[in-house]
């Protein structure tokens, strides 16, 4: 994901007071383990029933999943340790999902539906698909119906574009070329979880009650840098900029805030003080 695509700008502005606000344009209709919500800068426990919203991050935890029902119909499932950011909607692209890391199953009800990664986009008309993504690298499985494969530049824009069509198998490397298969391999099934192997469920109709959202903690900088390591970095240095009141946080981003020339600024202002003019 980089600075340049217009999308990721629209929803990391967002801090946790002014997110705390937010309508929802999904609920959690399934939740096993610990999943958590990223809202700004903040973590909250996640149950069945609680809304999402645009610039949402999503954590399964390992050894968890959730399930999201969103409003136009889709269905995503994101398990194995993965992290799903909740890309705002743009006037072309209503929905849009950006898998960080882990797996992710969607049951795609509006064409137009779109998942992101590091290194390409998929723009899915009805259908199942699963993916797996870990930083540039990403595989998938078109279980059902069809998507439109667009590779991104090295500045981000949009590359060449092809269609995968359902029982293709495709990949990509941290850096090379797609590979393609007519079907799925034996290693990626059985790394799959297994709960994949069946369709989504329809689960919204359980999930009517809306509970409050539960605190869990404010984001740690570990935490905080996945988001920071991209050509994003600095969206998310002012996303979570709220956190550099806290000594612990301050105390972690000190070895690195070479890299963070906003953040230096704030806590190294002398640093950045205009020298007095040479006496004549």
């Amino acid at each position: 994901m980089t600075c340049s695509r217009n999308w990721l700008f629209l929803g990391l502005l967002l801090v946790s007071g002014v997110a705390l606000a937010a309508t929802g344009i999904g609920t959690v209709t399934l939740v096993e383990g610990s999943p958590r919500l990223l809202r700004g800068a903040t973590w909250y426990k996640l149950a069945a029933g609680v809304r999402v919203d645009e610039a949402d991050i999503l954590a399964a935890g390992e050894g968890g999943q959730m399930q999201v029902a969103f409003a136009n119909g889709s269905r995503a499932n994101l398990a194995g340790g993965g992290l799903l950011y909740l890309v705002p909607a743009s006037r072309t692209i209503p929905l849009a999902l950006a898998l960080h890391s882990g797996w992710l199953k969607l049951d795609a009800k509006t064409p137009g539906l779109r998942m992101r990664t590091e290194s390409f986009d998929l723009v899915i008309a009805e259908g199942a698909l699963v993916a797996r993504a870990e930083a540039a690298r990403a595989d998938f499985f078109i279980e059902s119906g069809r998507a439109r494969v667009i590779e991104l530049t090295r500045k981000g824009g949009d590359g060449p574009a092809r269609d995968a069509k359902r029982g293709e198998y495709w990949a990509k490397p941290d850096d090379g070329a797609f590979t393609t298969a007519d079907r799925v391999p034996k290693a990626f099934v059985q790394a799959m979880p297994r709960h994949f192997t069946d369709r989504l469920p329809a689960l919204a109709e359980k999930a009517k009650a809306k509970p409050a959202l539960v605190v869990d903690h404010e984001i740690t900088y570990a935490e905080a840098q996945p988001w920071l390591a991209g050509s994003d970095r600095a969206v998310f240095e002012r996303r979570f900029a709220s956190r550099l009141r806290d000594p612990e946080f301050r105390k972690a981003v000190e070895p690195d805030i070479a890299h963070y020339p906003v953040w230096d600024r704030r806590l190294h202002p002398d640093k950045y003080a205009p020298k007095d003019a040479p006496a004549k």
